[in-house]
């Protein structure tokens, strides 16, 4: 990745895929497709209390990133979409909920996965002066795992602006057609073998009186549909949504149970399967991989003597509908002895 520089007059800069490239060599070139994307953009530089002429100057000016491809890929984190409506306020974003003691959070960025429950046991175990684990099983996902602790995203508009009730989930989120019904996860089947998702029954909202009504489990193991053409070794998994119908109440605030602050449209819950090779107890035979794509033996939490093998990756997810996207950023973790 390069940046151009940038006097303001940089409109666009664009490149072919290698599909693109070949299909020129041949004669055959015709524009199919394309992404745009403003990855490196920050709009908290447009300056109201400026001159009109100059509001937007500093964004004008940002140096901008280089155009280029890897595969099919234009390596864009955050594409820029397209509505028919003009009068739009506000999209949905994903966000990881961590309000509930079965819902994963991370250590920091990261998202840990246990690949056995050797390594997860030895993860939960009670923090000592020399031993520095998390102690808690919200902190770790168990490879295989179809209850307990589960990854739990939702989709819907993160404002204050507008009151998460039901009346204006209909309007902004409903009628805009912004519902994410489903969700599209991308994993790197390198290391990791299946994806989960939320039974049809599961559901996530709240009573009249605003106690929560949750149950998104147990989750069922979920077949790839494709490879992913734009991420080398990622396959890709559609997750099922839930409605999310936990709706502000005068008495309890929905955000006490949810991760969104505005109307909720739907929410997901997925854990992983991991490739039986590198799911071996301490005494099995260590996978070549997490040598080849991370680390042996780490004393990762302190002087106990505990050595963990681990493999860092990134989980894509993606709203069917709303395109709104979240990675988080995953280790894939095993206990390997003293």
């Amino acid at each position: 990745m390069a940046f151009l520089d940038n006097s303001g007059d940089i409109i666009l800069d664009a490149v072919l895929t290698d599909l693109g490239r070949s299909s020129m060599a041949r004669g055959t070139f015709r524009v199919t497709k394309y992404a745009l994307g403003d990855d490196e953009i920050d709009y908290s530089l447009y300056n109201v209390n400026t001159a009109s002429a100059y509001t937007d100057l500093e964004i004008l000016q940002t140096p901008v990133f280089e155009a280029h491809t890897r595969g099919n890929s234009a390596n864009i984190n955050y594409g820029l979409t397209s509505h028919t409506r003009l009068d739009l306020l506000y999209l949905p974003e994903l966000s990881v909920n961590k309000k509930n003691t079965s819902f994963a959070q991370p250590t920091g960025s990261m998202y840990y996965l246990a690949v056995n429950t050797e390594t997860y046991n030895k993860l939960i175990t009670a923090p000592t002066a020399t031993n520095v684990t998390f102690g808690d099983s919200k902190y770790v996902l168990t490879a295989g795992q179809h209850s307990d602790t589960m990854l739990v995203i939702e989709s819907g508009l993160d404002t204050t602006d507008v009151s998460g009730d039901a009346s204006n989930r209909g309007s902004y989120i409903l009628a805009n057609n912004l519902l994410d019904s489903s969700f599209n996860l991308y994993y790197d089947s390198r290391f990791i073998s299946t994806a989960m998702s939320a039974p049809p029954t599961g559901f996530f909202k709240n009573t009249v009186a605003g106690s929560p009504l949750i149950n998104l489990q147990p989750l069922l193991s979920v077949t790839a549909t494709s490879a992913t053409p734009s991420l080398e070794n990622y396959s890709t998994t559609n997750i099922r949504g839930i409605p999310n119908l936990m709706v502000e109440n005068p008495t309890v605030s929905a955000t006490n149970y949810s991760a969104i602050a505005g109307p909720r449209g739907s929410v997901m819950a997925t854990n992983f399967t991991i490739l039986n090779e590198m799911a071996t107890n301490a005494t099995g035979t260590r996978s070549r991989k997490y040598s080849l794509y991370g680390s042996v033996s780490q004393a990762l939490f302190g002087g106990n003597g505990d050595l963990y093998d681990y493999v860092d990756t990134t989980i894509y997810v993606v709203g069917a509908t709303s395109t709104a996207t979240i990675q988080l950023p995953l280790r894939i973790i095993r206990y390997a002895g003293t």
